[in-house]
């Protein structure tokens, strides 16, 4: 009977090991925490009021205000770091945005939709390589009436969504 205990326990602590072996190495990996938010209280980034880490861009302030010391309208942000995509591919990243918004994935521009708009989706394309992080850059302004800001992405092997804060890191 103990012989049997004993050869259970070894066949269950080997496909223990197999199955965390096959554990997405990704998951393991990534620790990013978002970006880093710059809010202004102008539409031209002039007039810094707040900065902090948003683990994802996906806010839709209504007729609000992003911050207590910002005003409803005439407002801007700018989110850095980097991002860590999950396979080694094309990238179409998309915003949705009312108003204005510019989008730098390794400092190139591939979304500049810099006009007043109602909530428009634009997208732009880029190959990533996984596991390696890219400088991202988003500026957002809001010119009057609702507020929106969405940052997503998709590829072929990735469903599209908004950018999880595992894959983004902010400035250091």
């Amino acid at each position: 009977m103990i012989k049997i205990k004993y050869k259970v326990l070894f066949i269950l602590a080997i496909i223990l090991t197999f199955s965390l072996q096959s554990i997405n190495v990704f998951s393991l990996a990534n620790n990013g925490i978002g970006l880093t938010g710059e809010y202004y209280d102008n539409m031209d980034f002039t007039n810094l009021r707040a900065i902090r880490t948003d683990p994802i861009v996906n806010f839709n302030w209504l007729l609000g205000s992003p911050h207590l010391l910002i005003s409803s309208d005439t407002f801007s942000v700018q989110w850095t770091g980097q991002v860590e995509p999950k396979y080694s591919e094309t990238y179409t990243f998309y915003t949705a945005s009312d108003d204005g918004v510019r989008l730098w994935v390794n400092n190139q521009l591939i979304i500049d939709d810099w006009t007043d708009h109602a909530s428009t989706e634009n997208s732009g394309s880029v190959t990533l390589t996984a596991g390696q992080k890219y400088d991202i850059k988003l500026e957002y302004y809001e010119n009057g009436g609702l507020a929106d800001v969405k940052l997503l992405w998709s590829s072929n092997k990735h469903i599209k969504e908004i950018i999880p804060e595992l894959s983004l890191y902010p400035d250091t």
